[in-house]
């Protein structure tokens, strides 16, 4: 179903990410901070098969619709990548972001594995340059981190500043509202996917 760490009153970011992409690490390093609650959500992949898709669906609205409301607020969704080939990050990237494409201003880019980089200031600089435009031109809502048995203390401090800015900024809150993961019937939901699917075939 998920993890979660649970701080009174804090608003909640989401950690989601495809299955490999280090995110379950990251939400551990996280976890204890006093700012925000984050919570681990299971692996995303929905093009696996119409079974997992359907349970992710539904464990995810369960989650969300446990931590919505007057009070508590999800403030940003944290996409984490494992760090490899270019190409390979942008299509890991793109399979979890297109489903969340109304909430870009809500979303940070977390790459992690981050020590695996050979020459980390040039990697750095050229996939800010690659991956920006998955959000709308702004790097610096791209974060790196280090492998799980790395503190990465700065990376924490800098990541919690960055959820901040965004939470002050958001042009809406988070809700379901008009995603795949809305609780509509199935021809609804059939609608959506059918919609999301040519939208994104239009942009490659």
């Amino acid at each position: 179903m998920g993890c979660y760490s649970s701080r009174k009153n804090n608003d909640y970011v989401l950690i989601i990410g495809s299955p490999g992409s280090g995110k379950t690490n990251l939400y551990k390093k996280l976890k204890n901070n006093d700012q925000f609650s984050f919570v681990d959500i299971p692996a995303m992949d929905l093009e696996e098969s119409i079974e997992n898709r359907e349970k992710f669906i539904n464990d995810f609205q369960n989650i969300c619709e446990n931590k919505i409301n007057k009070k508590r607020q999800i403030v940003s969704i944290v996409v984490s990548v494992k760090f490899e080939r270019t190409d390979l990050m942008k299509r890991s990237l793109l399979s979890v972001i297109k489903y969340f494409h109304r909430y870009l201003d809500l979303i940070i880019i977390a790459v992690t594995h981050f020590d695996q980089s050979e020459d980390q200031d040039e990697d750095k600089n050229n996939l800010k340059q690659q991956l920006k435009f998955i959000l709308k031109n702004n790097e610096d809502r791209i974060v790196f981190s280090q492998n799980s048995n790395q503190n990465d203390n700065q990376m924490c401090e800098n990541l919690l500043k960055i959820i901040e800015n965004v939470k002050q900024n958001k042009q809406e809150p988070f809700t379901l509202k008009d995603t795949i993961f809305e609780n509509i019937d199935e021809t609804q939901q059939q609608n959506h996917l059918r919609d999301l699917f040519q939208g994104f075939n239009n942009q490659q």
